[in-house]
């Protein structure tokens, strides 16, 4: 993830058509504008999109409930990317994303 040029690495195995979960050390503000850059075991190329941080968790410890990261919803996502998100997460979590408040 990307704030401005600044890199934010983090993991993630919690998303969705609208948004995603992000597992990081050092998660941005709320409100911050991002640049993300995920990768799909399955997709040769990472899928761009950008977002905005509506949940952040700075000091989260070992608690999975209270993750330590942030939420990103996407924004200006075209309809076709938003039907492959939902493609690849529904093979993750057929019931559906159980942590999606997060960046709902």
């Amino acid at each position: 993830m990307y704030v401005k040029d600044e890199l934010f690495p983090g993991t993630s195995t919690n998303f969705g058509p609208t948004g995603i979960l992000i597992l990081m050390d050092n998660p941005p503000m709320l409100g911050e504008e991002v640049r993300l850059k995920i990768h799909f075991p399955d997709v040769p190329n990472p899928v761009e999109v950008k977002g905005e941080v509506v949940w952040t968790n700075p000091f989260g410890g070992t608690d999975p409930a209270i993750p330590k990261g942030c939420g990103v919803k996407f924004t200006g996502i075209l309809p076709d990317l938003q039907s492959i998100f939902s493609n690849i997460s529904f093979r993750y979590h057929p019931q559906g994303d159980p942590l999606k408040f997060f960046y709902s």
